[in-house]
């Protein structure tokens, strides 16, 4: 879980214990608004790993895969229903979710990929199965594709837009956390036993 900054130098900062709850806060840690969204039923056993994400003006944040909330950012005090912009029960738990701007593209951690459109929460696509295995590492988005690595190490590509498509699968075979990176055309998985560098650069 990270906290995400704005382009007015505040920080997002999502709750981690209690009931989870976004704070925007100032340089001197003064809060500037908050919303209760991310534990409605109070459940004790609550987390928040995926990180908060901010495109478009809008804030986007989960907890333990549902909900999955967009919020309007702005406004004084407790704005739990006022900036509430959509709702979506199918949220991830520890993968953070990518987007273009457009559509928002969730990977819950059994390999279950969802499409919602980013301004009004409504699905595109949903409940669509990739390889089998426990999934921590975000998808990351590039070229116009999203890439997906589970746990055994076997990356999932598929088509970013409005149709479910699954472009390719490589598997490295090795036990692996984090993320893909992409830099410069060129694709990097780091597994528990090595730092893989796919493709040729390209320099732009």
């Amino acid at each position: 879980m990270s906290c995400v900054l704005t382009r007015k130098r505040e920080r997002l900062w999502p709750g981690a214990s209690g009931p989870p709850r976004l704070r925007w806060n100032r340089r001197t840690l003064e809060e500037l608004w908050r919303a209760d969204v991310l534990n409605p039923d109070n459940y004790g056993f609550n987390r928040i790993i995926a990180s908060p994400m901010v495109k478009n003006g809008i804030v986007y944040a989960c907890s333990r895969g549902k909900p999955f909330v967009a919020l309007k950012p702005g406004g004084k005090g407790d704005v739990s229903e006022s900036a509430r912009l959509w709702t979506y029960d199918r949220g991830p738990d520890v993968p953070t979710p990518a987007s273009d701007g457009r559509h928002i593209y969730i990977a819950n951690d059994r390999g279950i990929l969802f499409c919602v459109h980013a301004r009004t929460g409504k699905e595109v696509w949903g409940g669509q199965r990739i390889a089998s295995a426990v999934y921590s590492s975000s998808p990351t988005l590039a070229d116009g594709k999203v890439y997906i690595t589970n746990e055994e190490g076997a990356t999932t590509v598929i088509e970013a837009g409005p149709r479910f498509k699954v472009l390719a699968e490589n598997r490295l075979d090795e036990y692996t956390l984090s993320s893909p990176a992409v830099s410069e055309g060129q694709i990097f998985i780091r597994t528990e036993k090595a730092l893989y560098c796919i493709g040729k650069r390209t320099k732009r």
